[in-house]
């Protein structure tokens, strides 16, 4: 069934993207160019090795190149930086920043999560950024999930990458936590409108929580 499902999703996704010419591929551990700066920006080594791992497998199974990798690390409060962008070819941290949960996953922490439509949840697992668009927050980025039964229902969801005023840090001041969306990574206005062209159709994000079910069922991390 894991391979089914697997073959399903990059059959889907063959058809939203063009081959690359080459693969960068990151190994996920303390010889790895990003390990360090991720280690130095509080990122712990297991979920970047997590990350890591899903982003090699997704590559090999297309055969595609991705610019960038982003990871949500939902272990973290909405009050510290979750949110951790690599640029895979300079092998740089791009950012770090705070980002938003899905307001029926959590107050402050995000501990519950959902694939269903209407359920305000956020989502855990990878997925492809995909084209932007012009929509109630202005330029998003819609996402489409590459795992079953955790995320593949996000874009009938719209579930995107966008900005919002509850996204901004003055929000925490005042809640004691960041605002929070309808299940979206929802990231500052001034970081959003700096890497948001970037990172259409070039990025890999992955939505890290220590779920047993979900860290043993993913087909990418086995």
């Amino acid at each position: 069934m894991r391979t089914y499902q697997k073959i399903l999703i990059i059959a889907f996704l063959a058809v939203l993207m063009p081959l690359g010419k080459s693969k960068a591929v990151v190994s996920g551990g303390e010889g790895d160019a990003v390990f360090k700066k991720l280690d130095n920006a509080g990122l712990d080594s297991s979920v970047y090795a997590y990350a890591v791992r899903g982003l090699n497998s997704i590559q090999d199974s297309l055969g595609q190149t991705f610019r960038y990798l982003a990871i949500v690390d939902f272990s973290k409060p909405s009050t510290e930086q979750r949110f951790y962008l690599i640029d895979l070819v300079d092998t740089s941290l791009v950012c770090t920043e705070f980002v938003c949960h899905g307001k029926h996953s959590g107050e402050n922490f995000a501990t519950s999560f959902s694939n269903e439509s209407e359920s305000n949840k956020s989502s855990l697992g990878f997925y492809k950024l995909s084209e932007t668009y012009m929509g109630e927050h202005g330029l998003s980025i819609r996402m489409d999930g590459l795992d079953h039964g955790f995320n593949n229902n996000a874009r009938e969801r719209s579930i995107v990458m966008h900005t919002a005023a509850y996204a901004d840090t003055a929000v925490i001041k005042e809640l004691g936590r960041l605002g929070r969306s309808l299940g979206c990574p929802t990231l500052p206005q001034n970081t959003f409108d700096k890497i948001a062209t970037q990172l259409s159709n070039s990025t890999i994000i992955f939505h890290y929580y220590p779920d047993a079910d979900y860290l043993k069922s993913s087909v990418w991390l086995h």
